[in-house]
């Protein structure tokens, strides 16, 4: 399945960002929307059937921010009265940084959460080494059947940019990847840049989506470059 991100649409009023979304849903082929920072998502504002993924903290009861963390069981209950009767698929997550929890209180929080929200739940790979699911911590088997969201420009800066090394994680992480984010930066930054013609991931992006990945456009590609988020210059993490 294919998806768009709030993300690469964003910056602009919410009900804005779902129009540009059925007007891209056409010509990218989407299957789904998935909610995430960039605007003030706000589920009640979206028809029940349609298909969504929700990524990490991103729901709004119109301005007010409904807090999400994984550690604080307290904050799921918020989070699963905004999304039941919704057509969800998939709630992908920011593991927390390893300051903040153990590997095991990781992983045995996203199983409490998949079982008491009754959706699939995946645990996103960080860019970052003070984050849980750095590159280093795949030394660890006990995260070798974990569910991941295989966020490929995350990766660019684990490889600083380099394709092969890129492509070897890629590789290796896939079989245990149920969604995969694609976006495009300089190997350093996180920085969501419009993802250029020609990257060597065009040519998998249809057959990730047929072996039923969920595959989500977290850039706008270059041709659909108008529909970029409304404010590059402001930082999506502020």
């Amino acid at each position: 399945m294919l998806g768009l991100s709030i993300t690469a649409i964003g910056q602009r009023d919410f009900a804005e960002c779902l129009s540009i979304y059925e007007t891209l849903k056409p010509q990218l082929n989407l299957d789904f929307l998935e909610l995430a920072v960039g605007s003030r998502c706000d589920t009640r504002y979206i028809p029940d059937d349609m298909p969504l993924i929700i990524h990490h903290n991103c729901l709004y009861d119109n301005a007010l921010k409904i807090m999400f963390k994984l550690m604080d069981k307290n904050t799921w209950v918020d989070y699963y009265q905004r999304i039941k009767g919704k057509n969800i698929q998939l709630f992908s997550i920011h593991p927390p940084k390893k300051k903040d929890a153990t590997l095991e209180q990781v992983l045995d929080y996203r199983q409490e959460l998949e079982n008491y929200l009754d959706i699939p739940v995946c645990l996103e790979v960080m860019p970052y080494k003070d984050d849980w699911l750095f590159a280093d911590d795949f030394e660890d088997y006990s995260l070798s059947k974990i569910p991941l969201l295989l966020d490929i420009s995350h990766i660019n800066i684990w490889a600083k940019s380099q394709e092969d090394i890129v492509k070897q994680w890629v590789e290796k992480l896939l079989p245990q990847s149920v969604a995969i984010h694609i976006s495009h930066n300089n190997g350093f930054k996180d920085s969501h840049n419009i993802i250029p013609s020609g990257i060597w991931f065009e040519n998998y992006i249809e057959m990730w989506s047929n072996k039923g990945l969920f595959v989500t456009y977290e850039s706008v590609p270059e041709q659909f470059k108008q529909w970029d988020r409304a404010k590059r210059n402001i930082s999506l993490f502020q």
